[in-house]
């Protein structure tokens, strides 16, 4: 099997107006000259995507102009600013007056028709290769609309793209089943979508940002300590260093620990940096990417590339389909008696957990590349958007008191949960007398007992012997099982084996 890639994206993006402090403009470029220059001490490579709005002001050009190395990177972070719509001749329609708005109405492209799109992206891409000469190599955003991203790979050829990490309910964008961490090839009608087959796939990588926890991003505090409770509510577990995971030393150790230093399959990835935004946090968050910065170099199996470079070491490595990844939390920065191993493959995304003396599975979305983006032709006219992939199970919104008894259950009583790599992309996960384990086209289950609670498995709608069936925003699709039945119990589905492991099967039905 081939050496893992272990690699790190040092990726800060740069506003020049945000109209919730007063001037904004005088402390982002502050705090962008001090991120610069940090990234500059280290000398390590980097990136910093700039949004349109700095893009014509003179001062944040020169300063890259001035103090960027060949270390750095630049490419465009691409919110709709009301510079970049007035140049279009497009209004822009922000409720509280702002050149730029953290709402998807106005800032980001799916609330704008689909003409408007290409008006907009194509204005971006002119304004950065009038200032900078070239067009940019990344393009990053927190949420990206499908038609925008495949324009950026068709006409533009940019190496890499960057969305947001998972998350519910935040800010004003919902990303729900995606895959969890580092990069995949989306299908060409739904950028959240990884592809099934080269036909349906847009060539050019999409990464996940901001280095989630595999414990804690999921649900947040349901399975914390006291201790972890005691310090508030974190708004992200992530490697932010604007919040409290990002800064301690000892939970970004852990988080290294895992990505880096547990099975992957084959591709280990993080992205740290933070957006000039956070200038607020002043030195706390310069300390803290500092720390980061430190912990990484002391590990010399990590690279640094640039983000651009990152996804043309992608395509080299994978160039046909989105490989198979995993990223394996087997202790916890926390005191809570937690595990979490996470699956991606082109066709599923899949959480296995422990929680002391239960492992389930408490999260599986089926990826299916013909499911179109809900905003690829139609415009967004809502305060918030919402991408999500086929829910088969999802405990996300059950209550902190069905920590235990909900998912996919597969074993009680069970011993710490351990995994390796039983052959090319396909992890094993071992508990006890119990496995899972994880092939691109199945889940193979064998355990004293199989149940599925069906309070988090929403989207159910029949249970038949071999297969359960499901249906979500008017789609249909299927839990097969193999070498086994299911039997309906009150409000559990109850899988039973024929002597061996039970292989579940995740598929599409087909689209009338």
């Amino acid at each position: 099997m081939k050496q893992p890639m272990k690699i790190v994206n040092v990726m800060n993006f740069v506003r020049q107006i945000d109209e919730r402090t007063e001037n904004s403009t005088e402390k982002l470029l502050a705090f962008t000259a001090r991120e610069l220059a940090l990234v500059n001490e280290y000398g390590v490579d980097n990136t910093f995507l700039l949004q349109y709005d700095a893009l014509c002001d003179p001062d944040f050009v020169d300063l890259f102009r001035r103090e960027a190395t060949g270390r750095t990177e630049l490419g465009l972070w691409y919110e709709i600013v009301e510079p970049l719509t007035s140049a279009c001749g497009l209004p822009y329609r922000s409720e509280a007056g702002w050149k730029w708005d953290w709402h998807i109405i106005p800032g980001f492209s799916m609330a704008y028709e689909p003409a408007q799109r290409d008006q907009l992206i194509d204005e971006a891409m002119r304004k950065f290769r009038e200032v900078f000469g070239y067009y940019p190599k990344t393009v990053g955003s927190w949420v990206l609309d499908t038609r925008t991203f495949n324009r950026l790979a068709s006409v533009y050829g940019v190496s890499a793209a960057a969305i947001c990490r998972d998350q519910a309910n935040t800010d004003a964008y919902t990303l729900l089943g995606g895959y969890s961490n580092g990069a995949y090839y989306p299908s060409k009608y739904n950028i959240f979508t990884p592809a099934q087959t080269r036909e349906a796939q847009t060539g050019v990588p999409v990464f996940r940002l901001l280095g989630p926890c595999p414990i804690h991003n999921y649900d947040n505090h349901k399975y914390s300590s006291d201790a972890l409770r005691a310090l508030g509510d974190p708004p992200c577990f992530t490697l932010e260093p604007a919040w409290f995971m990002g800064r301690d030393p000892k939970a970004v150790r852990w988080m290294f620990d895992t990505l880096y230093g547990a099975e992957s399959l084959g591709f280990a990835y993080a992205q740290i940096g933070q957006e000039n935004s956070f200038f607020y946090c002043g030195e706390s968050l310069l300390d803290g990417l500092r720390m980061q910065l430190e912990q990484l170099l002391a590990r010399p199996d990590v690279r640094f590339l640039k983000m651009g470079d990152t996804g043309d070491l992608f395509r080299a490595a994978y160039p046909d389909l989105t490989p198979p990844t995993a990223v394996a939390a087997l202790d916890n920065f926390d005191s809570a008696d937690a595990q979490s191993v996470w699956y991606n493959c082109k066709n599923y995304t899949a959480n296995l957990f422990r929680f002391e003396d239960r492992v389930f599975i408490r999260s599986l979305f089926l990826f299916d590349e013909r499911v179109p983006d809900a905003y690829l032709d139609e415009t967004c006219a809502t305060f918030d958007a919402v991408y999500e992939n086929l829910p088969i199970v999802d405990t996300r919104a059950l209550p902190e008191d069905r920590r235990k008894d909900c998912g996919l259950t597969l074993s009680c009583g069970a011993a710490p949960v351990a995994v390796d790599q039983a052959a090319e992309g396909v992890l094993r996960a071992t508990f006890g007398g119990g496995a899972v384990t994880f092939f691109e086209d199945r889940i193979e289950v064998a355990a004293d007992s199989v149940w599925l609670d069906a309070s988090s498995a929403y989207a159910l709608t029949k249970v038949e012997p071999d297969c359960l069936c499901f249906s979500r925003k008017g789609r249909d699709y299927r839990l097969r099982i193999a070498n086994g039945a299911a039997l309906e119990r009150g409000d559990r589905v109850q899988i039973s084996g024929f002597g061996g492991a039970v292989g579940l099967i995740p598929a599409p039905a087909p689209l009338s």
